[in-house]
């Protein structure tokens, strides 16, 4: 019993550590984009994007493309965005 319990002890903390280090990469990118290294902060987010495409992320890129006036990315992005959740807001409903 004491061995199983010990098992499921390590997963949970590998599970926490792996979803924490995805994390890492996106909060350094927000930081840079707000300290206004928006090309730095550009590779970082696709980077995560490649492995993680969430609608959050990928709208946040197109907006740094928009803020770059490059439309053509920007408008790729948001797309990509519509597509991993229909009605994508960055905006939370109130209820």
């Amino acid at each position: 019993m004491k061995f199983i319990s010990l098992i499921l002890m390590i997963m949970m903390v590998l599970t926490f550590s792996v979803s924490m280090a995805q994390q890492a990469p996106l909060e350094k990118a927000y930081s840079l984009y707000y300290k206004g290294e928006t090309e730095s902060a550009i590779e970082l987010m696709e980077e995560y994007v490649s492995n993680n495409p969430d609608p959050g992320t990928l709208y946040f890129l197109g907006y740094a493309y928009y803020e770059l006036q490059d439309m053509e990315k920007a408008r790729e992005y948001f797309d990509r965005a519509y597509k991993a959740k229909t009605f994508y807001s960055p905006m939370e409903e109130e209820k």
